[in-house]
């Protein structure tokens, strides 16, 4: 097993767990729903209950016709927003591949308690 140092170890734990929630929930990957959100194109299957929004912030055209471009952005998954870098590689017939993730962090999260209507005022 690789031995993570840092900040890296967290990214692919964090990574490795929003993938399998993801995968078990929707039958969609992390990898797809950065790809489809760098193209503007959402997901029926997350619509609703995964929000992605993200900017280009860089971009490296290859000789072959290829690019690569960097993205930054926002992912929410059950009330919890984590901040990424992804980037995704077009090759020259426009097919579109995830190079990477980086920087995925949780930034913002909180707790909902729902309590049933027949609860409410009694003691």
């Amino acid at each position: 097993m690789p031995d993570y140092l840092g900040q890296g170890a967290n990214v692919v734990d964090a990574s490795l767990a929003i993938d399998a929630y993801l995968i078990t929930r929707f039958g969609i990957g992390l990898e797809r729903v950065l790809a489809d959100a760098t193209a503007g194109v959402v997901s029926l299957a997350i619509a609703g209950s995964v929000k992605v929004a993200c900017d280009p912030v860089g971009t490296f055209a290859y000789e072959d016709g290829g690019a690569s471009e960097q993205y930054q952005g926002m992912l929410t998954v059950e009330g919890v927003t984590y901040r990424f870098r992804c980037s995704v590689f077009t090759d020259a017939g426009e097919a579109r591949f995830m190079e990477s993730i980086g920087e995925l962090e949780a930034v913002q999260w909180g707790v909902r308690l729902v309590v049933p209507d027949d609860a409410v005022g009694q003691r």
